[in-house]
């Protein structure tokens, strides 16, 4: 039988946890909004692809070594351990990148011609997405994984219900995605983005900690949700593209 660790304790440790996540990705954010554009880099995915992404590749490293003795504590004791069975992993992380390919190479290609009135200013950078738009958008996805990922796994190993993490989890997540009020983007367009991490925050801990392959899941949920976007804003037209990017 466990027994609960003391209130104050935990409180404290939880409380230096959730300040480390949210600093990392509230610092890492305004490094990509303000540090960028005063480097001479822009934050348009399109334009400055590689600069974009080697810097979520620092954040993704930096948050992996930061929380490693998190994430080497992942699913230790439950019924599916993380990475067991690591060819049916590594068959499931390549058939997801090979489906990713297949979208860049063949779906992208194949969607309509995105269309903007120029009066709204400047379009999203995800409306006007090439292939190389992807390669930074998916470092970030990584990025914001590790973090959802080390603060499920915090909060599991105190023992919290899963309602209760899937709470904590959707807050920080949907609330996160504010600072997209930074980046230029319409606020209807911000109120989406927010409404749809709120809701997927409220899944992510389910996926990872009650499935075999919950995070392999999760980035394919997350990866496939802008390409969702993507998809219905060039099939619809310009109607619909602004009735919410715009």
């Amino acid at each position: 039988m466990t027994t609960a660790p003391p209130a104050g304790p935990w409180k404290r440790r939880q409380f230096r946890v959730l300040g480390w996540l949210a600093g990392f990705w509230l610092v890492s954010d305004l490094g990509y909004y303000f540090g960028l554009p005063a480097l001479g880099i822009g934050a348009d995915y399109n334009s400055h692809p590689m600069p974009i992404a080697t810097f979520y590749l620092f954040w993704s490293g930096l948050a992996a070594i930061v929380f490693w003795p998190l994430y080497s504590r992942w699913n230790a004791g439950a019924a599916f351990p993380t990475l067991r069975n690591r060819v049916q992993a590594a068959l499931i992380w390549t058939a997801t990148f090979a489906a990713i390919l297949a979208f860049l190479h063949w779906g992208l290609p194949a969607l309509p011609q995105a269309t903007w009135s120029a009066e709204l200013g400047k379009a999203p950078d995800l409306l006007m997405a090439t292939p190389a738009y992807f390669f930074p958008k998916t470092m970030e996805i990584v990025f914001q994984q590790l973090l959802v990922l080390a603060m499920i796994v915090s909060l599991s190993i105190d023992g919290l219900p899963l309602r209760t993490i899937s709470l904590f989890v959707a807050l920080l997540f949907g609330g996160m995605h504010i600072l997209l009020a930074f980046s230029g983007i319409p606020p209807r367009a911000v109120i989406m983005f927010i409404a749809a991490s709120t809701a997927f925050g409220l899944v992510l801990p389910r996926l990872i900690l009650k499935t075999r392959f919950g995070l392999a899941a999760a980035f394919a949920l997350h990866w496939t949700f802008y390409a969702a976007v993507l998809a219905q804003a060039r099939v619809f037209g310009p109607h619909v593209t602004e009735s919410v990017l715009g």
